[in-house]
């Protein structure tokens, strides 16, 4: 064997050992005969672009659309739908924004002065955290490539925030939730939704509902706030916040969504991939129980008990998407 021949079948091993056993000889011939004849004292090594070309046939192979075996057809899926239900928690959190903004753009205390270059920042990151809602609408219905450029360019402007507005320093106060709901739903959306993979081409129903519904629930839950204030109710409002905005919004999203699956007889790629969100969000919420523990005795409670749901909740998920997965059924028809 020469020293190109080893190089190849090395990178050749990112593919899964079934794919190799049947197309490993033939790749690697094809591969050699571009290569021409080189010797072993040139230290020869494939090319870039051939091993762009295997990293990519291997994403395709590993989270293979309907045409690929039930294993990796069922992890490709699980992938996809991390991405569409991060979207779709973007959007959720991001949506609410649009109603209020008109009357925020007309105070100044927080979009800044008019015409002033803090004015037009802010109101532009209002409507750029926008474009998750924008990715997930266009994933919904289809529109793939719409859906990573949208997806692309929100977490890009997520990113760049904190280091315009504050510098690198900023970026040590990134929590694990925020990586995991902004970076991982777009990282899934790049890998999973591939060439092979098959659109999910939702209706426009299931597309708007979801972050139409979190935009009146929390404009409600706003205004209740608001009156409350007002009338000097600082009990409620504490209870409020506590369950309803930050993570505590995101908890409950995740609840909903996590029910509404289970009763529906959801398919197992999309149980997993809840399950992944809800432990990711566990993971996020579990050092607000140090944070707050003997200073907000009320936000303590809440994280406490939104923490145990949410434990529990990934628990009952996991087990049933794992039971529901098309691999699963296989192995129990050969079984009988």
């Amino acid at each position: 064997m020469s020293l190109l021949e080893f190089h190849y079948r090395n990178v050749l091993r990112m593919l899964p050992a079934s794919y190799r056993a049947e197309r490993e000889e033939e790749m690697v011939a094809a591969y050699l005969e571009y290569a021409g004849d080189v010797p072993d004292e040139a230290n020869p090594k494939p090319r870039w672009g051939e091993v762009f070309s295997v990293v990519g046939l291997a994403i395709r192979v590993r989270l293979a659309g309907t045409s690929g075996p039930p294993t990796y057809f069922a992890w490709g899926e699980t992938v996809r739908m991390i991405a569409l239900l991060g979207l779709a928690l973007q959007a959720v959190l991001s949506a609410p924004a649009l109603p209020l903004l008109p009357a925020m753009s007309e105070n100044e205390q927080f979009f800044g002065a008019a015409w002033s270059a803090d004015r037009l920042f802010n109101i532009g990151e209002v409507l750029l955290g926008n474009l998750w809602l924008v990715a997930f609408v266009a994933l919904a219905r289809g529109a793939g490539r719409t859906a990573k450029t949208a997806a692309v360019l929100a977490f890009g402007w997520s990113f760049l925030v904190p280091v315009v507005s504050g510098g690198w320093p900023t970026m040590e106060t990134w929590s694990v939730g925020f990586v995991v709901l902004s970076a991982v739903p777009v990282l899934a959306l790049l890998l999973g939704h591939h060439r092979d993979a098959p659109p999910p081409r939702r209706s426009w129903w299931a597309a708007l509902l979801p972050p139409a519904a979190a935009a009146a629930a929390l404009y409600a839950v706003n205004h209740y706030v608001t009156d409350r204030v007002a009338a000097g109710d600082t009990t409620t409002v504490e209870t409020l916040s506590a369950w309803a905005y930050g993570p505590g919004g995101i908890v409950i999203a995740l609840v909903v969504a996590a029910v509404a699956a289970l009763t529906l007889g959801a398919s197992g790629p999309t149980l997993l991939a809840l399950a992944f969100y809800t432990i990711a969000t566990l993971l996020d919420r579990l050092p607000d129980l140090y944070h707050y523990h003997d200073e907000v005795a009320e936000y303590w409670q809440v994280a406490a008990l939104q923490s145990w749901v949410l434990g529990g909740l990934t628990l009952i998920l996991a087990v049933v998407g794992v039971w529901r997965l098309p691999i699963h059924r296989r192995l129990q028809e050969r079984s009988v």
